[in-house]
């Protein structure tokens, strides 16, 4: 399955006919209204939230959906649900592991973006007690600083703050993410291609080491990803094909102990998304 799964990975990222596609397809159909909608399904080799691992077997499929309206022309809101299912029936007696519920808001100020965040997070099979989250993240939009059209590398850094609002598991933690995803053309072929680089870090407890105190840095990732327009008439929207590899590291014990005492794992990732 891992070594599968790679390869499949690998294979989407470098198809070469995908701008052939996009050429013939019709062009993408201008969404004008005030509602938005996306979804997506992919399919992984191993689902770990925040470092830690949930299931790196079996079949992992994980379906998501969000509807968002904008308010403004600054202010939208969104509202939507993320699930992963587990044939290996995770923790339970049934496949629908995790379902989260999550609603938000961003604000538009250019060339930041601050959003806030409320997430539920349950289990249907029963594995673990429901989990209430909120979040602020902020996030910059490095193009601006080009212009139109000139950026050779685009960087989109970003910073989230979470905390635990209630946790039927345990005590309420916090949790602190910084990232960046450089994204740049590839060649002539119409592709992109992005290194998504993310940090996961303690503020209170979210990771601890060997003694049970905060351990500060949890885990980090740097990955490959990219997504292939697929041709889809227009009145259905945008489709894509992604595909993406990352390669996780777990700096803490805690992490650690809970991966079955590896510190490393290479996580492939295709599926389907679409948008209007």
């Amino acid at each position: 399955m891992y070594r599968a799964m790679a390869g499949l990975v690998l294979g989407a990222a470098l198809l070469t006919p995908a701008a052939t596609w996009a050429d013939e397809a019709e062009a993408p159909a201008v969404n004008t209204g005030a509602l938005s909608f996306s979804g997506v399904v992919d399919f992984t080799n191993a689902y770990y939230f925040r470092g830690y691992l949930q299931e790196n077997d079996g079949l992992i499929v994980q379906p998501a959906f969000t509807a968002s309206a904008a308010l403004a022309d600054n202010i939208s809101i969104y509202g939507g649900i993320w699930n992963s299912l587990h044939s290996e029936q995770t923790g339970g007696d049934d496949i629908w592991y995790e379902a989260d519920l999550y609603a938000g808001i961003d604000f538009d100020l250019a060339p930041f973006t601050v959003g806030l965040n409320y997430t539920l997070y349950t289990y249907p099979n029963g594995a673990f007690d429901a989990i209430h989250e909120a979040s602020i993240k902020l996030a910059f939009d490095d193009a601006t600083l080009y212009s139109e059209g000139n950026a050779p590398v685009v960087f989109n850094p970003y910073l989230l703050l979470a905390y635990e609002l209630g946790d039927g598991n345990g005590s309420e933690d916090t949790y602190l993410e910084a990232g960046v995803a450089p994204s740049f053309p590839l060649g002539d072929s119409g592709l992109e291609i992005s290194v998504p680089i993310s940090l996961g870090m303690s503020v209170d407890d979210y990771y601890v080491d060997a003694d049970g105190s905060n351990e500060f840095l949890g885990y980090g990732t740097i990955g490959l990803a990219t997504s292939i327009p697929l041709p889809m008439p227009a009145k259905y929207g945008e489709w894509n094909l992604n595909a993406s590899i990352k390669y996780l590291y777990l700096f803490a014990d805690g992490l650690e102990a809970a991966n079955e005492g590896d510190a490393n794992e290479l996580i492939g990732t295709v599926g389907v998304s679409f948008a209007y």
